[in-house]
Formats: C-alpha cells, structure tokens, sequence
C-alpha cells in the first residue's frame, strides 16, 4: 500500500511515505541536480560492475567437476543398461531387439592408455573410434556414415550416461548405459553378465529336465548349478548364431568335464516370464543356411523370482 500527498503543479513534496525501494530512488534523483544525478548514476554503474565481475566461488569447482577436466571417469567398461533391462522384460534378445531397438553397441570401453578413443562391442565384431570430450558430452566422431553419436554423462552419479544415437534413419534413439563394477573383464564380458543378470533371475525348479535338482541357478557369469548335465551357458546376442530368426532365442548349454558337450538349443519363456522352455533344434539342411527346425521341447523350467 503506498500513501501520498498532494502538491498543486505536480511537483514532489518535500516528504513522501512508500512502501517502494524503486519509487524512493526515483524521489531521490528528482531532488538531486543535474551534476549530482549525474554522479550518482555512475556510482550506481560503477557498483554494478563490481559485483558484476566479482567471481563467483562456485565456478572453478564446477568446471572441475566436468568430464572434460577429469576424463579418467570414463576408464572402464559401459554397458547397454536399458537394452538389458529390456531383454529381461520380454524374457528375449530378440524381442527387445524387435520391439524397441538395437543399441549402436552392446558396451564401450575407455581406456587411460588410449585416451582419445573409444572400443564398441556389438555382440559379433569389435570395433574402435575417436572421441571428442566437451565438459561433460562424449562425442563418438564417425560413428556410422561419417555422422557422429553422443554421450551425456552424468556428474552427479558418476556411473551412467545416455546415449543419443540420429544415425540410424529412425530419429534419436536413446540408450541409457551404466559403468560395469565387474573387473578383469572386457566390454563384451561386462555386457552379457548384465543381460544374463536380467534374463535369468531366480530360482529354476525343474518340470521337465533330466537330473536337474529341486533348484537350478543360471548365474550371470554363465555358470549353471543344480544341472547335472550342463554347468555352463552362453546366450546369443547378434550374429550367425540367431539361427532359428524370430520364433526362438538361442543358448548354448555345455558341460566343462565332457568333451564334446557343447549344444545349441532354443529357448523362449511364457507370456508371464514364470516359465522357461528350452527346445530342440535341429540344422536339417547344414550345407545352407536357414536349414534349422524346431523339434520341440528338451527341457522346461518354473522360474521364481526374488522377492522385492
């Protein structure tokens, strides 16, 4: 509320009650003279740019704390976090593949001896590219046809970035990829002991499987307890080894005390994910490709998941 008195010819009384800072400036200058106004308004101009220019203290611990000033956060191996969990969502490679997207790689790996350069794994071929690092932006030049792809890293995690792909023809495609804890382990490696993480949770009791106790437990690291007949598993994500297209996924099962064991079978879960079925198939024709057939179910699981 603002209270005033009144003088004949607009002028300004002598005294003026405000609840204003700007009007009581402005009364202020009007009192003045010209040469004192003057005065005042480059003092006013002068403590301006004083605190204009002062620096602010929190500027240098900010551009400290940028990837560009601290590039051995990126040293490790990146895995695709958000394929994964999409893979376990759908219980299939294939599925998460079809229904969203295949990242432009599975994992990246940054190395101190060779800092101006990325390794990609896709599942099937490993590659290397340059990088570009502004503040915290990763640019991977030349990606695909001559365009680059670009990671936003997260400072205040320091354990994930997001992917921007525009390289693929289908718009900005995004990934989310998280550093990998596993160590003595290669981009690849750290990958599929993610995916298998996602797709295997839980305890497997054996509906129908030969020898298989009340539990079996595939672990991430490929290993397989409880079966008999099988101790190690690989799960296929890209390649040649898709070999049934669309209607399964594939894994190969094999034991490390029999030579020969090594077998590939398909597998896919129910629309629950509660069970895993795991089929036979056969390369009927193995002069050519495409020759595989499925012959029904080899094995098949009740999976119970970990409580939350």
């Amino acid at each position: 509320m603002e209270y005033s008195i009144k003088t004949p010819d607009n002028q300004l009384p002598d005294r003026i009650l405000t609840s204003s800072n700007t009007q009581k400036l402005f009364l202020t200058l009007n009192h003045l003279s010209s040469i004192m106004r003057i005065r005042f308004l480059l003092s006013l101009a002068l403590l301006a740019t004083f605190f204009a220019c002062k620096p602010d203290p929190n500027a240098n611990k900010l551009a400290a704390d940028t990837l560009s000033s601290n590039p051995t956060r990126l040293d490790g191996n990146w895995v695709a976090l958000d394929f994964c969990s999409r893979a376990g969502q759908y219980g299939s490679v294939l599925q998460a593949e079809s229904n969203t997207h295949r990242p432009y790689a599975f994992a990246l790996s940054f190395s101190p001896d060779q800092p101006d350069s990325v390794q990609c794994y896709n599942g099937f071929e490993t590659w290397k590219l340059p990088i570009k690092i502004t503040q915290d932006t990763v640019e991977i030049q030349g990606a695909s046809q001559g365009k680059s792809i670009f990671l936003i890293y997260d400072g205040q995690t320091n354990k994930n970035f997001t992917m921007f792909n525009g390289t693929s023809g289908q718009g900005t495609e995004m990934d989310k990829f998280l550093k990998s804890s596993v160590s003595n382990r290669n981009g690849y490696e750290a990958f599929t002991m993610a995916l298998n993480h996602h797709l295997f949770r839980g305890a497997f009791s054996p509906i129908a499987a030969k020898g298989a106790t009340s539990k079996v437990a595939l672990y991430p690291e490929g290993v397989i307890k409880g079966w008999p007949e099988y101790d190690h598993y690989e799960v296929c994500t890209g390649g040649d080894c898709f070999v049934m297209g669309p209607e399964l996924d594939i894994i190969t099962l094999r034991n490390s005390t029999k030579a020969g064991s090594e077998k590939m079978f398909g597998f896919k879960y129910s629309a629950k994910n509660d069970t895993l079925s795991i089929m036979n198939i056969v390369d009927t024709n193995p002069n050519e490709r495409g020759g595989y057939v499925n012959k029904g179910l080899a094995y098949r699981f009740l999976r119970k998941m970990p409580a939350k």
